[in-house]
């Protein structure tokens, strides 16, 4: 029996259109996709169709159609920007019910693998999902009222219940498939590929408990989060290794650390823990309290060895010390 959807999941039909920039109102293939996504439920389509009723659906806010075009996606791969095109698109047209669609439709098509292995009627081929590049903006709420890390929490929260929904369902399966002595012998139901979900994570004191668990507990489960950056604000310098400890090294590119009044002991702890992602490009250390207007013996060693800790990055293209009251001292840093 398929999982009964909560209230709380219920996706309205649509929102209003939005208007488009130009250059997609003029392609004769896009005016007949949003008339396609208009109706609901689609009719039977070729797989080619996908991407650009998906951008339609998206661009006009069809969470539903959205929702069946994931389900049956023919595809190994979607991406949110290489399908709705500039980045620009993405930051003029966020849709907190979309996205949410996209990771609803993601969670009911595992939860359905789980529950019928080998079974999976709808053709879907997704293994991995894409969602790098859907703006945020750290300094307050998107205009339809989606916070910073609710998309980071949305994402966590379901990466966390596909895992428990896997836990379930195996001890279910192994209590019915005891042997008569009474041992466990659960039977070796295949378990689905899963999908991967590439993501620009956001966290603080809020969102810190949910995406430790999505990363602990999911990092071997059906829904899988791979991070490519990390922001992260007002953690502890323990909390934010705790972190770094449990995403995936090829996957991380940037790392942003702000407003964690780490100082040098802290980022003493925790720029060790960088060097295990041999691609990191990005790194932003703004705000770190690191005072050494009053220079000490020990501030000239915790200088040395932040440089060195540094040259341990050999991927490292971009490195932002702001408003780190370092004047004076950059030159022991980069040299």
């Amino acid at each position: 029996m398929a999982p009964s959807r909560s209230r709380s999941t219920q996706i309205p039909p649509c929102i209003p259109k939005r208007q488009l920039p130009p250059g997609y109102s003029d392609s004769l293939l896009f005016l007949c996709a949003r008339r396609v996504v208009a109706h609901h439920p689609l009719p039977s389509l070729p797989a080619h169709l996908y991407p650009i009723l998906f951008q339609a659906a998206f661009l006009d806010g069809r969470p539903l159609v959205l929702r069946d075009l994931v389900a049956a996606w023919p595809f190994p791969v979607l991406n949110f920007q290489r399908l709705v095109g500039r980045r620009e698109l993405l930051r003029d047209h966020p849709c907190k019910l979309c996205v949410q669609a996209v990771i609803l439709a993601v969670v009911a098509q595992l939860r359905r693998q789980l529950e019928e292995p080998g079974h999976d009627a709808s053709g879907c081929r997704l293994r991995v999902l894409d969602v790098t590049g859907v703006p945020d903006d750290p300094a307050g709420r998107a205009p339809d009222g989606m916070s910073v890390w609710s998309g980071t929490v949305a994402l966590a929260k379901a990466c966390v219940e596909v895992s428990k929904h896997q836990r379930e369902f195996q001890r279910r399966g192994s209590k019915r498939h005891k042997g008569r002595s009474g041992a466990a012998t659960a039977a070796a139901a295949p378990q689905p590929p899963g999908v991967d979900v590439h993501a620009d994570l956001f966290v603080n004191g809020t969102s810190y408990g949910i995406l430790r668990d999505a990363l602990q507990t999911g990092a071997a489960g059906p829904l899988r989060l791979k991070c490519r950056e990390l922001q992260a604000e007002e953690l502890s310098a323990s909390g934010i290794v705790s972190l770094l400890e449990t995403l995936d090294p090829s996957c991380v590119r940037r790392v942003d650390l702000r407003f964690n009044n780490l100082g040098l002991t802290g980022l003493s702890v925790i720029l060790p823990h960088l060097s295990r992602f041999p691609e990191l490009r990005s790194l932003k250390l703004q705000y770190s309290n690191v005072d050494v207007r009053r220079p000490t013996p020990e501030s000239a060693i915790g200088i040395r060895c932040l440089a060195g800790q540094l040259g341990m990055l050999p991927s490292l293209r971009e490195l932002n010390l702001g408003s780190s009251r370092l004047s004076g001292n950059l030159r022991q840093i980069l040299w």
